[in-house]
């Protein structure tokens, strides 16, 4: 049965979740949109982004308007102001009276005692505000809390960056995070050539490009990637370039374990570039297992693969044999923060010790799988060292036989090979690509 709840109604929903019970985002809004036309599902889907991006620069217009501290309301109404100001200050096409009326009627589904002061303070915000409305902090205040608050980034994060990557590219990756990312396709070689499958494109309608990235991908310039004829039947999936790039770190041989598999899109990538002739794939979770092997067999590569259910900290795998591993471990996703900015409004300092803990683990287990002279590659979706060097510093100082190798500049894509440290880190922010990463490659010693 269709849902018939308004798109606002839907989208507070999305919004509660996220706020009550650390749900992600996306896939909430892909699960409440399914039974939408296309222009209401785009709606739904602008509505939670924008209420998601903004939602530090919104608390700090709205404290104008309350008498208590935004973070201290009840989740649900805090989540309604925030998507009404948003539709009032960010969103340039709603109409102000149904920015207010229909976000009104949409909290009353959540916390109905609330309507009230929900409408009160949205009028105040449509009449007094100015689009997108103004950081206002007193004379004197630091910088780097007024670019926070400028690009509705956490304010201990945004120094970080500073400091790490200097202010120029640290705006540059805080700007990016405001924008959405284009598509990237991975022309998968069973498809057609790049060329053919732009063509094959351009008949459904979509523009792509190749990108300078990696060898096989696309990005998408100019309608939805993902409804064309070439994606729906899995000839051609839907892989970021800097999950490709990754790849290209990865030395061509006969089998690699892919450690940290799902939902494939790496897995893919090395069978479609020939990096390797089969992967073998590991998911900790059944069902991302199961949705892993189901696209593989929609590719035509179901035999390339051995999906095998386990987690990389204790994989079933025979030890020193592996002369190729990636291993893409869970991280805070920091690189991540355009398509997940929820992400900005619950990570915490703190919690990149949790991360970096795990991290050791895994690796300290993929390094077991090494073979003599082999190479193992370790990737993060975070930007942070934490999760980066350091994790990898402490293991080479307790595994003697590993070393940090210097990725060759003649065998990688041109802005890859730029992105390569003299010590060996590959470290690329968001803006460059769609999503930023970090990666290391290690080799373990060649028996004498």
């Amino acid at each position: 049965m269709a849902d018939s709840r308004p798109v606002r109604e839907r989208a507070l929903g999305v919004l509660v979740r996220v706020a009550r019970d650390g749900a992600h985002a996306a896939p909430l809004v892909d699960a409440r949109g399914r039974d939408l036309p296309p222009r209401d599902r785009d709606f739904l889907r602008a509505l939670v982004k924008k209420t998601l991006r903004g939602a530090l620069r919104l608390d700090h217009v709205l404290s104008r308007h309350l008498r208590q501290a935004p973070e201290s309301l009840d989740p649900a109404v805090l989540a309604a102001l925030r998507l009404g100001a948003a539709q009032l200050l960010l969103m340039d096409r709603v109409p102000p009276h149904a920015a207010v009326g229909e976000t009104v009627a949409a909290v009353r589904s959540f916390a109905p005692k609330a309507a009230g002061l929900v409408n009160a303070v949205l009028r105040r915000v449509a009449e007094k505000e100015s689009r997108p409305g103004a950081v206002v902090l007193p004379e004197g205040a630091d910088p780097v809390r007024r670019l926070a608050l400028e690009t509705s980034h956490p304010e201990w994060l945004v120094a970080r960056w500073v400091v790490a990557f200097g202010e120029e590219a640290a705006r540059m990756a805080l700007a990016a995070d405001e924008e959405d990312a284009p598509i990237d396709l991975l022309a998968d070689p069973r498809a057609g050539t790049p060329e053919e499958i732009v063509r094959h494109l351009a008949a459904d309608g979509i523009e792509a490009v190749r990108s300078p990235w990696a060898p096989l991908a696309l990005t998408v310039t100019a309608g939805n990637g993902a409804s064309s004829s070439l994606v729906a039947s899995g000839a051609v999936a839907v892989v970021d370039v800097a999950a490709q790039a990754m790849v290209e770190l990865v030395p061509a041989t006969d089998v690699v374990a892919d450690l940290a598999a799902a939902p494939g899109g790496k897995t893919r990538t090395l069978l479609a570039t020939g990096r390797a002739r089969r992967v073998v794939a590991l998911e900790r979770t059944a069902s991302r297992a199961f949705r892993l092997a189901a696209n593989l067999a929609a590719a035509g590569r179901r035999s390339e693969a051995l999906v095998v259910r386990a987690d990389a900290g204790r994989a079933p795998l025979p030890p020193g044999r592996f002369a190729s591993i990636l291993l893409d471990v869970p991280c805070s996703g920091t690189g991540t923060l355009r398509k997940n900015p929820e992400i900005r409004l619950r990570l915490k300092p703190e919690d990149l010790a949790g991360f970096a803990e795990t991290q050791r683990r895994l690796l300290a287990a993929a390094l077991d799988l090494v073979a003599p002279g082999g190479t193992l590659v370790y990737v993060t979706c975070s930007l942070e060292r934490e999760e980066n060097e350091d994790v990898v510093d402490a293991l080479l100082g307790e595994r003697p036989g590993f070393s940090r190798v210097v990725p060759e500049a003649a065998g990688l894509p041109a802005p890859l090979a730029a992105a390569v440290s003299p010590a060996g880190l590959v470290r690329v922010l968001p803006g460059a690509t769609h999503d930023g990463f970090s990666a290391v490659v290690l080799r373990r010693e060649s028996l004498r």
